[in-house]
């Protein structure tokens, strides 16, 4: 199909915007959806096409980043390397020909395999591996949640400048905080990272955005390396936004044909130029997150968080006094 030149120059520029705030994304953790939503909104794009093209470019996306960064080893997938066999075994063991450490229960003469519970079985994976389950199924119940409060309060004005102003602050603050605890070394908690991915979540499902700040920056401060958290969001967020288009586009061919018209997909008409440039970022992303010091990969997330937090604040308070329309 051919464009006019004009809508050619527009593509370009589009395509131009997903590499550029893709990149950051991919290398920081954040900023796609945040910068990239209102810029399209200025273009004369509406919601409509632009929300399931954004997420349909950010699962894409995040899977192949997610790749690109588990071959840079910013994080481990799977489950822990086996230990090596130690060369010799506990003399008194031997001789009692003891069994209640082997991987196996002896019935009768008969070798069993030992069922590993639940438990077991996530502690062989890595901790990357156990981040993003927890991301995933907490950020996934999170979303579902706010997307039944949006779906009942949405209509209100005040409800959704109220969300914004909260989604604000609260990367705002997670940002003051990454930057204030820079030198500080946290311990790692899991029951963090829980509460992080369910607030995540939250926040992706009942605004569209504030899920990689606040993924990111809870890691941090949940005591997880930067590359690691960075590595964790990308794939998480990609997940999750899958979810979310899978939802999207469930929800219009059920209202097209309950109303018994065709299903019109040029809503979607955003997502391959997005897509595009936001593929080509994921190597040069993840090679950067890579060569990046942690303790510089810090004060770049905190300050990336800070600066979408007042970003987001601003853009709020201007849409509502109707001065950013």
């Amino acid at each position: 199909m051919a464009y006019p030149i004009e809508l050619s120059w527009i593509i370009v520029i589009i395509v131009i915007m997903a590499f550029l705030f893709e990149f950051m994304d991919s290398s920081l953790g954040m900023g796609y959806g945040t910068t990239l939503t209102p810029i399209l909104l200025l273009m004369g794009y509406e919601a409509v096409e632009i929300v399931p093209a954004v997420l349909i470019s950010e699962f894409v996306t995040g899977i192949v980043s997610a790749i690109f960064h588990a071959l840079f080893k910013n994080m481990t997938l799977g489950r822990k390397r086996q230990l090596k066999k130690k060369m010799s075994m506990d003399t008194e063991s031997v001789k009692s020909n003891s069994t209640s450490n082997l991987p196996y229960e002896v019935s009768g003469g008969i070798s069993i395999p030992h069922k590993k519970s639940l438990k077991e079985r996530i502690q062989e994976l890595t901790l990357d591996t156990q981040v993003i389950y927890i991301l995933v199924i907490f950020g996934i119940l999170g979303t579902l949640i706010s997307s039944i409060v949006s779906a009942t309060y949405g209509y209100n004005v005040n409800f959704k400048f109220g969300v914004k102003i909260y989604i604000g602050v609260m990367v705002f603050g997670m940002g003051i905080l990454i930057l204030a605890l820079r030198r500080k070394q946290i311990r790692f908690s899991l029951k963090r990272i829980i509460t992080i991915g369910a607030v995540a979540g939250f926040n992706k499902g009942i605004s569209g955005g504030g899920y990689g700040p606040l993924a990111v920056s809870g890691q941090i401060l949940s005591g997880r390396e930067g590359k690691n958290a960075i590595a964790s969001t990308s794939l998480s967020e990609g997940i999750i936004c899958f979810v979310g288009a899978s939802a999207y586009i469930l929800t219009t061919v059920i209202k097209s044909s309950t109303s018994g018209v065709p299903v019109d997909w040029g809503y979607l008409g955003l997502a391959p130029f997005l897509i595009c440039g936001a593929v080509l970022s994921a190597p040069l992303a993840a090679l950067t997150t890579k060569s990046v010091e942690n303790r510089w990969l810090k004060i770049f997330v905190g300050i990336a968080t800070l600066t979408l937090g007042i970003f987001s604040l601003t853009r709020t308070i201007l849409g509502f006094t109707g001065i950013w329309v």
